[in-house]
């Protein structure tokens, strides 16, 4: 297959619908798949924030469950131990010393025997001192050297303490409670107290306080398990506007007690809904500024407000793998389609692109290729299609040329013809123009002889010489018709010629007309398969019409030429029909001459007889003068004959060379075919 010659810009046209197909492709196939992968993504998103949002909001609850429990479980301590006899017993043993003695000494003499029993319990219990306070705030027993006996709550330095505050409130309530862990002592550790009023004859005779560690409650809130590598828990409580962290962090150990977080600010937001005694959960930045996710509760046994917290790098991780998953799914998803498209594209595109070089092709009057079909679907019907037609339109195009080359050819010979046939009528003309000088001599002859008759009476004795002349000159005159008989049968032979070559140029305009009609049948043919080809087959379209057009002219001068031919013909026969008559007048003048030469020898042999048959003589030279003047008249007829016919072999001669023009204007339309 030839390769067509093209631009990158025709190239670029060529994948056109290549583009289009891969782009529609990638559209159809990757819209639904983004918009699935999209929804898909969102709710697997979704479904895994809301299951990090859930597990933050469980290990909140469930710290807050253990720490409420932790504190429940103090509280119960402290109503138990209140009740108890030996505790109720030591209460009001020390009560009564206690007013009576101001002296510590005394106070802790009374208690030697009830120590022992209080410092088991508390350290049993994992309490740091027993405490048993009066009901006017004097601590009349002290398990440690936090407090000594005879120290007043009411005082300036214990008076604001959270001890002071919860034994008012168990004094005032007639309830157990357990306080804010706050610095306590010397030490300045985080400690909270159990108090408890004791009951004695239902009068409140005092309070039991117990020192709580904070080191459990820290055991529990330092505690990540289910919080990975970057979360912790976090307690605040609030104080004016600013929280204060009350628990280690991951992130800084000695936070406790000493960070202290503006609630205005966003990285507080936690921990001011927490502290005011909301639940919720949040993503914001935390005190380090680093993204997290936060689910947070309120502690009201501690009046702390609670808050999981994990980094959104580690908590999301998982959002983020199966962001990634599904980003790679989608690349592969893509190169798929993409890969699928740009085959199917191709197995679309390529069999029409062949379809378009083939009618390039065509259109550039290169009927030789051929396409290889490879497929069995409309593409291969469409090919197909097109190279039957390109099949159909080459042997068109051999039938045409080869009917041009026999119309040059007939043209040729018609046009050699027509030159014969020129040079024919103008010698029939100069031997027609002959014969009328002849026939004009022999008339003008005649009427001399008239004359001369007329004078025979009177040249009598002239007659004998005269006679020999006349027979003299008769002799003359027979050679001169018989030459004229001559004349007239050649004549009438190339007459013959002239009607058999017409004949011959019937038969080949009748060709020439043939071949039009075959032409004109086979062009709209050719027209009808262009349109089926669509704007593929314009361009040769464009062909079938001028060869139609070609084909039409030469139908309409091969019908000119019939008629000049036909026209011809008629003049021809009439021309032999004159000449028929023509050759009979000769006959007839050449046997009156042979007559008249017979009665000139016997007007020699006897003078004498020549007066009685004198008039017969004058009418025979009467007839003759009139059988000239007919050849006359006749030959003239034959002379405008001959002009005619020269006039048209000239329109025969011009209609050749039209044939020969429409021959070589075919044959310069098709010759830009290659076969």
């Amino acid at each position: 297959m030839t390769e067509p010659n093209s631009t990158p810009h025709t190239e670029k046209k060529h994948q056109r619908l290549a583009r289009r197909l891969l782009f529609w492709f990638l559209l159809i196939a990757l819209l639904p798949c983004g918009i699935m992968t999209a929804i898909t993504a969102r709710l697997a998103n979704r479904a895994l924030e809301t299951s990090v949002q859930e597990r933050l909001v469980q290990i909140a609850s469930a710290r807050s469950t253990q720490l409420e429990s932790y504190a429940a479980e103090r509280v119960r301590d402290g109503t138990t131990l209140s009740i108890a006899p030996t505790v109720v017993t030591a209460m009001s043993q020390l009560s009564s010393v206690g007013l009576s003695a101001s002296n510590p000494t005394i106070l802790e003499e009374e208690a030697t025997a009830y120590a022992p029993y209080l410092r088991d319990v508390a350290t049993s219990r994992g309490y740091e001192s027993l405490l048993l306070i009066h009901v006017d705030g004097t601590v009349l027993y002290s398990s440690t050297d936090q407090l000594k006996p005879g120290a007043k709550l009411t005082s300036e330095s214990l008076g604001t303490t959270e001890l002071a505050k919860s034994f008012d409130r168990s004094r005032t309530l007639l309830q157990s409670e357990m306080c804010q862990f706050a610095p306590f002592g010397k030490s300045g550790k985080p400690t909270a107290f159990v108090t408890s009023p004791i009951f004695q004859k239902e009068k409140v005779v005092g309070v039991l306080a117990l020192q709580l560690p904070i080191d459990r409650v820290w055991q529990i809130l330092t505690d990540t398990t289910g919080l990975g590598a970057t979360g912790e828990i976090l307690t605040a409580e609030r104080i004016d506007n600013t929280a204060r962290i009350t628990t280690p962090l991951r992130h800084r150990s000695d936070a406790a007690y000493e960070l202290t977080i503006p609630l205005t600010v966003e990285k507080a937001v936690a921990a001011r809904h927490a502290s005011s005694g909301n639940r919720g959960y949040a993503v914001f930045p935390d005190y380090r500024q680093e993204e997290v996710a936060a689910a947070w509760c309120y502690l009201p046994s501690y009046r702390w407000g609670l808050v999981a917290k994990q980094d959104t790098s580690e908590a999301f991780a998982l959002v983020r793998f199966q962001q990634l998953l599904i980003a790679g799914l989608l690349c592969g998803t893509v190169l798929l389609v993409v890969v699928v498209a740009l085959f199917v594209a191709r197995s679309i595109s390529t069999p029409i692109q062949r379809a378009i070089i083939l009618s390039r092709n065509v259109a550039a009057g290169d009927l030789r290729d051929d396409v290889s079909i490879l497929s069995r679907d409309e593409t291969a019907i469409l090919l197909e299609s097109l190279q039957t037609m390109t099949q159909d339109l080459r042997l068109l195009i051999g039938r045409v040329q080869t009917s041009s080359d026999a119309l040059t050819n007939t043209s040729s010979t018609l046009q050699a013809t027509g030159s014969n046939q020129q040079h024919v009528i103008k010698r029939l003309g100069d031997s027609t123009t002959q014969t009328v000088a002849a026939v004009e001599e022999i008339s003008v002859t005649g009427k001399e002889l008239t004359h001369t008759m007329v004078a025979v009476n009177e040249m009598a004795g002239k007659t004998g010489a005269m006679a020999i002349e006349g027979r003299e000159n008769l002799s003359s005159m027979d050679a001169t018709m018989r030459k004229l008989a001559d004349s007239t049968e050649s004549f009438g032979s190339r007459l013959a010629v002239i009607n058999e070559r017409a004949t011959t140029i019937n038969l080949a305009v009748t060709t020439i007309a043939k071949v039009a009609d075959q032409t004109n049948l086979l062009s709209i043919n050719a027209a009808i398969e262009a349109e089926k080809a669509g704007e593929y087959g314009l361009g040769f379209l464009v062909i079938a019409r001028e060869i139609r057009r070609l084909a039409d002219q030469t139908a309409v001068a091969s019908l000119e030429i019939e008629q000049v031919v036909k026209e011809m013909q008629l003049s021809v026969s009439s021309g032999v029909m004159e000449m028929d008559a023509f050759t009979k007048s000769v006959e007839t003048g050449a046997q009156e001459i042979g007559g008249v030469s017979r009665q000139l020898a016997e007007i020699i042999a006897s003078v004498k007889g020549i007066s009685e048959r004198f008039e017969q003589v004058a009418e025979g030279m009467q007839a003759q003068s009139q059988g000239a003047e007919q050849i006359r008249i006749a030959m003239a007829h034959l002379a405008e004959s001959v002009s005619e016919s020269e006039s048209a072999l000239d329109s025969f001669q011009n209609a050749t060379t039209d044939v020969q023009k429409a021959a070589n204007d075919l044959h310069g339309e098709i010759t830009h075919f290659k076969l």
